[in-house]
């Protein structure tokens, strides 16, 4: 299963395979977008990072929450660490009615923060429904003679269904007006959240919103928060806590993850790209580290050129090189302190670059290392073949050479010719055998060598 690909489970708890498309992170709310196999959009609904259920989408009203969610919401794109935290933190992801999506919301939330999750649900629950039970919780608290709850859940109301008549006559009660004005002031209710969020550009309250995430250790709702403030401009002040929080509650690949996607949005800012490169370096991926090498004039520390240097020595290439000259910068910070491997990585290097590369390019991209480091056999060997690959009858060299570079087919080519062009030359016939068997063709190198030994024999 790829990394944007997941489980949940029915009412039967039988398994639907999901693909995540999207996440949004609004208020108290996480909210990932996934698409079915049978391309059925289905919403997962969390609060406060804790599973509630999941609701295939039929039609969605407008100006619903759930429309407010990707439109005003903090959005990342799958595949994302937010996506795989909320998901391995709540599995198993079990889809639930209403009725336990109730229960679940009595026995673990408080009344307040019931009637705000419903309103979570517009599109996929009968808005009358909903509103019923937001306006039962209303009436419990006035029974408990609790009234500035009460108001609390007026609030959430207005905010729901503001044209509802019952909702419009309790808002122009002059009691209202005045638990409104006492509950902006209040930092223990349901709206504290959306109400710091709403003056966040003001440093005191973007303060009161980090305390007030990490009071709650929601740290995931803490990153977003951080990336949302450095989107405008970026700045040390939101970018340090930033790294830190990654470091603290991701591992180095999915926080290599996060840093790559803002360096797409900030693409000249320097602090990021020395993080990404500190990263590069600790996994080792050689091409990214030598281009921001080239980039930014960053320097290896001498235990970093050590490191590089014993990788390099026994490097094999994952991948071909895509880019010649990528890798430059890297390579010559190594040879200036090793000057005595300079053969051995050079060669390495010409092996993986003549996958890909023509003669001339690799002869081009060994231009730069001849001043620093003359009378290399590799240079020598280069050259030769280049030489050698306008002459017919120096195949059987060249043959050589390719091999030496572990070029085999083009190694078995040049032998071919050879083999032509010199029908009772055992030579090219006896390479032909080595090469195949190489590459692991053994039926075609035994037959190289039959044929080999039927010329000696003839001999």
């Amino acid at each position: 299963m790829s990394e944007s690909h997941f489980l949940i489970y029915n009412h039967k708890k039988r398994p639907i395979t999901l693909k995540a498309e999207r996440i949004s992170l609004y208020l108290q709310s996480e909210v990932i977008e996934a698409i079915s196999e049978n391309n059925e959009i289905y919403y997962l609904f969390f609060y406060k990072n804790k599973f509630l259920t999941a609701l295939k989408a039929r039609k969605l009203r407008r100006n619903s929450f759930i429309e407010d969610v990707f439109k005003k919401g903090i959005i990342f794109k799958a595949p994302h660490p937010f996506i795989n935290a909320l998901l391995s933190t709540n599995h198993p992801c079990q889809i639930v009615d209403f009725d336990n999506v109730l229960r679940k919301l009595k026995n673990n939330y408080s009344p307040q923060e019931k009637a705000f999750i419903l309103t979570f649900f517009e599109s996929f629950i009968p808005k009358k429904q909903l509103f019923q039970e937001i306006q039962s919780v209303y009436y419990e608290y006035r029974r408990n003679g609790q009234n500035f709850l009460s108001y609390h859940i007026i609030e959430i109301l207005l905010e729901f269904v503001p044209k509802h008549s019952w909702v419009k006559q309790l808002t122009s009660d002059l009691a209202f007006k005045n638990y409104t004005a006492t509950s902006n002031e209040n930092s223990g209710n349901t709206f504290v959240e959306r109400k710091l969020f709403s003056k966040i550009d003001e440093e005191y309250y973007f303060q009161q919103l980090v305390n007030h995430l990490e009071r709650e250790s929601r740290w995931i709702n803490l990153i977003a928060l951080y990336i949302y403030k450095l989107t405008p401009t970026p700045s040390i002040n939101y970018y340090q806590p930033l790294v830190k929080t990654l470091e603290r509650h991701f591992s180095e690949e999915e926080t290599l993850h996060i840093l790559e996607s803002l360096s797409q949005q900030f693409p000249s800012y320097l602090p990021l790209k020395k993080d990404l490169f500190d990263n590069y370096l600790k996994i080792q991926k050689l091409e990214e580290v030598s281009r921001l090498m080239a980039i930014y004039q960053f320097q290896l520390t001498d235990s970093q050129i050590d490191t590089y240097n014993e990788l390099l020595e026994n490097w094999e290439p994952q991948k071909d090189i895509e880019n010649l000259e990528v890798l430059q910068p890297l390579l010559k910070s190594i040879l200036n302190v090793y000057p005595e491997n300079a053969e051995k990585l050079l060669h390495t290097f010409v092996t993986s670059l003549l996958k890909t590369h023509e003669l001339t390019d690799v002869k081009e991209w060994l231009a730069p290392f001849k001043e620093d480091h003359k009378n290399l056999e590799v240079f020598n060997k280069v050259d030769s073949m280049k030489r050698l690959s306008q002459d017919l009858d120096q195949m059987q060299k060249l043959g050589e050479l390719y091999y030496e570079f572990h070029q085999f087919d083009k190694g078995i080519e040049c032998f071919s010719w050879e083999m032509e062009l010199k029908p009772t030359d055992p030579k090219p016939l006896h390479w032909l055998s080595r090469v195949y068997r190489e590459k692991g063709m053994t039926e075609e190198s035994d037959a190289f060598q039959k044929l080999c030994s039927n010329l000696h024999r003839r001999d």
